[in-house]
């Protein structure tokens, strides 16, 4: 089927143009989906990793708090605000 495809196309240059210029189209297309989901892969990955942290600054202020730690160095060691800390 292929070889017949060729044969069609070599006899008629636009054609073999209008061929080409599918191919071109197509490949484009997938190029562009490819490139948008690596981007927003990127994007999750960033963010889960930003909620980690988040959640483990936290958990450290909450075990801090519990040892007796003033709610001032709890938020200062732990990276967070004092608002955030008076919500434990």
């Amino acid at each position: 089927m292929a070889q017949v495809l060729l044969n069609t196309m070599s006899r008629n240059q636009q054609e073999w143009e209008n061929q080409y210029g599918y191919e071109r189209f197509v490949h484009d297309c997938v190029s562009r989906e490819k490139y948008a989901f690596s981007q927003r892969e990127r994007k999750g990955i960033q963010q889960g990793i930003t909620q980690g942290e988040r959640k483990r600054a936290f958990e450290s202020a909450h075990r801090m708090l519990q040892d007796g730690l003033t709610t001032e160095l709890a938020a200062k060691y732990a990276g967070l605000s004092l608002e955030e800390i008076s919500s434990l």
